[in-house]
Protein backbone atom coordinates (compact mmCIF):
# COMPACT_ATOMS: atom_id res chain seq x y z
CA UNK A 1 0.00 0.00 0.00
CA UNK A 2 1.54 3.28 -1.02
CA UNK A 3 1.19 6.73 0.49
CA UNK A 4 -1.74 7.85 -1.68
CA UNK A 5 -3.87 4.96 -0.42
CA UNK A 6 -3.07 5.78 3.20
CA UNK A 7 -3.87 9.44 2.60
CA UNK A 8 -7.21 8.39 1.08
CA UNK A 9 -7.96 6.20 4.10
CA UNK A 10 -7.06 9.07 6.44
CA UNK A 11 -9.34 11.48 4.58
CA UNK A 12 -12.21 9.01 4.62
CA UNK A 13 -11.63 8.46 8.33
CA UNK A 14 -11.76 12.18 9.05
CA UNK A 15 -14.88 12.68 6.92
CA UNK A 16 -16.73 9.74 8.41
CA UNK A 17 -15.69 10.81 11.91
CA UNK A 18 -17.14 14.27 11.39
CA UNK A 19 -20.40 12.81 10.07
CA UNK A 20 -20.73 10.25 12.89
CA UNK A 21 -19.94 12.81 15.60
CA UNK A 22 -22.51 15.26 14.25
CA UNK A 23 -25.13 12.54 13.83
CA UNK A 24 -24.49 11.08 17.29
CA UNK A 25 -24.76 14.38 19.14
CA UNK A 26 -27.80 15.57 17.19
CA UNK A 27 -29.84 12.38 17.39
CA UNK A 28 -28.50 9.97 19.99
CA UNK A 29 -27.84 12.20 22.99
CA UNK A 30 -24.78 13.49 24.82
CA UNK A 31 -23.60 10.26 26.48
CA UNK A 32 -23.76 8.19 23.30
CA UNK A 33 -22.38 11.15 21.35
CA UNK A 34 -19.40 11.43 23.67
CA UNK A 35 -18.65 7.72 23.31
CA UNK A 36 -18.89 7.91 19.51
CA UNK A 37 -16.72 11.03 19.49
CA UNK A 38 -14.05 9.42 21.62
CA UNK A 39 -13.95 6.33 19.40
CA UNK A 40 -13.86 8.47 16.26
CA UNK A 41 -11.00 10.60 17.60
CA UNK A 42 -9.00 7.47 18.46
CA UNK A 43 -9.51 6.15 14.93
CA UNK A 44 -8.48 9.48 13.40
CA UNK A 45 -5.30 9.37 15.46
CA UNK A 46 -4.80 5.75 14.39
CA UNK A 47 -5.08 6.67 10.69
CA UNK A 48 -2.70 9.59 11.18
CA UNK A 49 -0.14 7.41 12.98
CA UNK A 50 -0.42 4.72 10.31
CA UNK A 51 0.31 7.24 7.56
CA UNK A 52 3.21 8.83 9.44
CA UNK A 53 4.86 5.49 10.20
CA UNK A 54 4.46 4.50 6.56
CA UNK A 55 5.99 7.78 5.36
CA UNK A 56 8.97 7.35 7.64
CA UNK A 57 9.49 3.69 6.78
CA UNK A 58 11.87 4.61 3.97
CA UNK A 59 14.38 5.90 6.55
CA UNK A 60 14.73 2.52 8.24
CA UNK A 61 17.32 0.10 6.95
CA UNK A 62 15.47 -3.01 8.12
CA UNK A 63 11.80 -3.80 7.52
CA UNK A 64 11.69 -5.31 11.01
CA UNK A 65 11.92 -1.80 12.50
CA UNK A 66 8.78 -0.75 10.64
CA UNK A 67 6.95 -3.91 11.73
CA UNK A 68 8.00 -3.17 15.31
CA UNK A 69 6.63 0.39 15.04
CA UNK A 70 3.31 -0.89 13.67
CA UNK A 71 3.08 -3.37 16.55
CA UNK A 72 3.89 -0.68 19.12
CA UNK A 73 1.21 1.54 17.59
CA UNK A 74 -1.29 -1.31 17.78
CA UNK A 75 -0.33 -2.04 21.40
CA UNK A 76 -0.83 1.60 22.36
CA UNK A 77 -4.19 1.63 20.57
CA UNK A 78 -5.34 -1.52 22.36
CA UNK A 79 -4.23 -0.06 25.71
CA UNK A 80 -6.13 3.17 25.02
CA UNK A 81 -9.29 1.28 24.07
CA UNK A 82 -9.02 -0.73 27.30
CA UNK A 83 -8.54 2.41 29.41
CA UNK A 84 -11.46 4.18 27.75
CA UNK A 85 -13.84 1.25 28.22
CA UNK A 86 -12.67 0.41 31.73
CA UNK A 87 -12.30 3.83 33.36
CA UNK A 88 -14.27 6.47 31.46
CA UNK A 89 -18.02 6.91 31.93
CA UNK A 90 -18.99 6.48 28.30
CA UNK A 91 -21.63 4.50 26.50
CA UNK A 92 -19.89 1.40 25.06
CA UNK A 93 -22.27 1.23 22.09
CA UNK A 94 -21.34 4.78 21.09
CA UNK A 95 -17.67 3.95 21.47
CA UNK A 96 -18.03 0.90 19.21
CA UNK A 97 -19.79 3.08 16.64
CA UNK A 98 -16.86 5.48 16.81
CA UNK A 99 -14.13 2.88 16.45
CA UNK A 100 -15.94 1.22 13.55
CA UNK A 101 -15.19 4.30 11.48
CA UNK A 102 -11.69 3.12 10.58
CA UNK A 103 -12.72 -0.19 8.98
CA UNK A 104 -15.53 1.63 7.16
CA UNK A 105 -13.01 4.18 5.86
CA UNK A 106 -10.72 1.41 4.61
CA UNK A 107 -13.64 -0.20 2.82
CA UNK A 108 -14.78 3.09 1.29
CA UNK A 109 -11.27 3.95 0.08
CA UNK A 110 -10.84 0.46 -1.40
CA UNK A 111 -14.16 0.64 -3.25
CA UNK A 112 -13.35 4.08 -4.60
CA UNK A 113 -9.90 2.93 -5.72
CA UNK A 114 -11.36 -0.16 -7.41
CA UNK A 115 -13.95 1.91 -9.25
CA UNK A 116 -11.33 4.44 -10.33
CA UNK A 117 -9.02 1.65 -11.56
CA UNK A 118 -11.89 0.04 -13.45
CA UNK A 119 -12.70 3.34 -15.18
CA UNK A 120 -9.13 3.93 -16.33
CA UNK A 121 -8.55 0.35 -17.53
CA UNK A 122 -12.04 -0.46 -18.76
Amino acid sequence: MDAKHLIAVERWTLGLAAAVIAFAFLTLGPKLGFGASLGAVLMCLNAFALRKISERSQFFKKPSAVVLLFNVKMGVLIALVYVVIRYLPIDPVGFVIGISIFPAAILAAAIRHALRTEETHG
